[in-house]
């Protein structure tokens, strides 16, 4: 799991992210497969009591602690389906 601080930690994650283009697929909001060289792997975006933004995903680099592209892809979503949420609930 890492915390979230912002895009500039998330942008080679990003980039290889771009190159491979993952299928990301929603389980439910804030729980994401994502295809990787070995299956799927499962990312959780969340916010915690405190408000911190944390994201982990289940590859290797991101059991690690490690920013990885299927975290960067999935997030990409999340906060494309956060917004949504947000508008449909003004």
């Amino acid at each position: 799991m890492f915390i979230l601080r912002g895009v500039d930690q998330l942008s080679s994650a990003i980039t290889k992210a771009k190159k491979i283009r993952p299928r990301v697929e929603v389980d439910r909001f804030g729980r994401y497969r994502v295809s990787g060289s070995k299956g799927y792997y499962t990312v959780i975006c969340r916010k915690d009591t405190r408000g911190i933004k944390a994201v982990e995903c289940t590859c290797q680099g991101g059991e690690k602690d490690l920013v990885c592209y299927h975290a960067a892809a999935a997030l990409s979503l999340h906060v494309g389906l956060a917004k949504q949420r947000q508008t449909a609930t003004v």
